[in-house]
């Protein structure tokens, strides 16, 4: 069955794509939604599972993924490699048979399937993949705010229980001529359904070489290593193909508003607690001081750090009658009452500073009533409209959905479930959250628990592959007590490495909160000051991993490890690394034979011996073996 597909689709065109995406950032939805294919379509091509009927849907993808023309000249030659050999056809007809049995598509992809089947049905040639037609609006906002009221999870789910990415089932959208065909065409293509479900079986069946699922794969990461009869099993959590963390990965939220810039290297910076709300950069109707935002944004492109710029704050000039005020003395948390002037101010900024900004964040903490104190239907239709917007303007930038928080509870999950429902994930390249742990200053590990569960409340609403950006804390954070010296050197440096543990659910960015502050329980640099030695345990923590690839981790007994202990394993330059700490105490593990050096995050490194103990604890330590030792 392996072979088939070896045949079909040669090696190169997909891991082309797949990469183009990684290095984008952007989810399969987004890109779907930037190319008007479908999200299960765009899976398949970077997947190397299906190769399009033409070159331009290729094309498509990569500039939606920011290729240059260099890069598209090489997609053209692996896509004549790929269609000049092989079987497209049989290619073509199992995408058919995947876009018919996904009610969770759009009625663009009942058309084109209509069209393929026809082709196919007459035996007129090749099928025409439903990835081919051209791209049509996404559903109104009407109809996602009608989303929003429809019954609980399971109604978006498409074929063998994997969701669509925020779309109307077919039961729940407006029934076009092609829709209503759908079971007409379900018996055109059922001697096709029969020809490639061996296919499909061998796709969907856990991973055993190590490589794992792709994003948005139905298969689970924990279905490896838990089980609900309570198997013991040995081995990590999850493994995967070593996959590339990005610089931007560690990030930290500037809370000053003087310009300065970190002491020592981090991979982004967020702009949020530093004076560049909404409210205080147009103070008065369409009267802009771009003073502070300037001197931030100029501040960080000169230190090569990619910005995420959150949009929040509605003026106080611009909310409507009995507007409720904010935390911010010059921001209202009432939505605009007029969303044009939302869309003015979003248009100014993307156009003011395009090219310089990476990313945008739209709106921060909606969890709260200080921060945000409107509709969910209104801050979906903000969201769908500043993306719009920012992507007109700057179609490099990427568009992060609000931030929520208070993920813990059953009330901020309820309230990010029923935003989901609005469908306005569809619109966002990233899910800006609050991952912190239970409390302020507990373990930074229960941040993994807490992706996991995230990601399975957005799986189960149909979003099912789109990166989670941690760009913060709660509010109790400014409440919190100092953590002592011995806490703090560390605290940060785990804090990344839970965020790079909850790499497989989806994390992708981890901002830390806050640089600048001296106000909150672990200070990294006082803004003027030098940093401290959390902050420097941070920079080597960068300097270390942020250009390395990551396959895998594990905790505890299944690891060989006492209960609290963790690891990861990494690829650099060609070499493994691991990393191993607790969440509290002290542990041990049996140095490998291949292990050459054991360094600390205080700077000092020593020569490992093989066999020997390593003991470890709050402060993590990371072995470096020889290259081409064991795997």
């Amino acid at each position: 069955m392996s072979t088939e597909r070896d045949r079909s689709v040669p090696a190169g065109l997909g891991e082309e794509l797949e990469a183009l995406k990684l290095r984008s950032g952007r989810s399969y939805a987004a890109l779907a939604h930037r190319t008007g294919l479908s999200r299960s379509s765009v899976h398949r091509y970077c997947q190397g599972l299906t190769v399009p009927g033409t070159f331009g849907t290729v094309e498509a993808v990569a500039r939606a993924c920011g290729a240059d023309d260099q890069e598209v000249d090489r997609l053209y030659r692996a896509w004549r490699r790929s269609v000049s050999v092989g079987e497209p056809v049989a290619g073509q007809a199992r995408e058919l048979v995947e876009e018919v049995a996904d009610p969770g598509g759009t009625a663009r992809d009942a058309e084109s399937a209509t069209g393929a089947a026809q082709g196919a049905g007459a035996g007129s040639g090749p099928a025409v993949s439903a990835a081919t037609a051209p791209a049509s609006k996404a559903a109104p906002t009407s109809a996602r705010r009608a989303l929003a009221e429809a019954p609980p999870p399971g109604t978006g789910t498409g074929a063998g229980g994997a969701p669509g990415h925020g779309r109307l089932t077919a039961a729940e959208a407006p029934r076009p001529r092609a829709v209503r065909s759908r079971s007409w065409l379900r018996g055109v293509t059922l001697l096709a359904v029969l020809a490639v479900v061996s296919y499909a079986v061998t796709v969907s069946a856990p991973y055993l070489d190590g490589a794992g699922p792709g994003p948005g794969t139905a298969v689970r990461p924990e279905a490896r290593g838990k089980s609900s009869g309570g198997q013991r099993l040995e081995g990590p959590d999850w493994t995967v193909k070593p996959r590339g963390v990005s610089p931007k990965f560690f990030g930290l939220t500037l809370n000053t508003d003087t310009g300065r810039m970190p002491g020592f290297r981090t991979g982004s910076v967020r702009l949020w607690d530093s004076e560049t709300r909404w409210g205080s950069i147009e103070p008065h109707r369409r009267d802009y001081d771009w003073s502070t935002a300037d001197r931030m944004v100029s501040s960080a492109q000169r230190k090569g750090l990619p910005v995420l710029f959150t949009l929040s704050g509605t003026p106080l000039w611009a909310g409507p009658p009995h507007a409720r005020r904010s935390g911010y003395e010059d921001s209202l948390a009432s939505p605009p009452r007029d969303l044009a002037d939302w869309d003015h101010f979003v248009k100014k900024v993307a156009e003011r500073y395009k090219g310089r900004i990476d990313s945008y964040e739209l709106w921060d903490y909606p969890s709260h009533r200080l921060h945000y104190a409107g509709s969910l239907s209104t801050l979906s239709e903000m969201v769908e409209r500043a993306s719009r917007i920012i992507r007109r303007a700057d179609p490099s930038a990427l568009v992060a959905c609000p931030s929520f928080g208070r993920l813990w509870t059953k009330e901020g999950r309820e309230r990010l479930r029923s935003f989901a429902r609005t469908g306005a994930f569809g619109s966002c390249d990233a899910a800006a959250l609050k991952l912190a742990p239970r409390k302020a200053t507990g373990p930074p590990e229960e941040i993994i628990e807490l992706a996991r569960t995230v990601r399975d409340l957005l799986y189960e609403e149909g979003v099912a592959d789109i990166p989670l950006w941690n760009t913060g804390t709660d509010r109790d954070i400014a409440v919190a007590p100092p953590l002592d010296a011995r806490r703090a050197r560390d605290y940060a440096v785990r804090f990344y490495l839970a965020g790079l543990y909850g790499h497989h659910s989806g994390v992708r960015r981890m901002y830390f909160y806050s640089w600048g502050s001296t106000g909150v329980p672990l200070v990294v640099q006082p803004v003027a000051g030098r940093p401290t030695e959390a902050g420097l345990r941070m920079e080597r923590l960068y300097e270390r991993l942020a250009d390395a690839r990551v396959s895998g981790c594990g905790k505890g007994e299944a690891m060989g490890l006492a209960d609290g202990a963790y690891t990861c394993r990494f690829e650099r330059h060609g070499e493994r690394l691991d990393v191993f700490w607790t969440a509290r105490g002290r542990a041990a593990t049996v140095l490998a034979e291949d292990a050459h050096l054991v360094r600390h995050l205080d700077g000092t490194d020593e020569r490992a011996r093989a066999g020997a103990r390593l003991g470890f604890g709050e402060e993590p330590v990371l072995v470096e073996h020889r290259k081409g030792g064991e795997g």
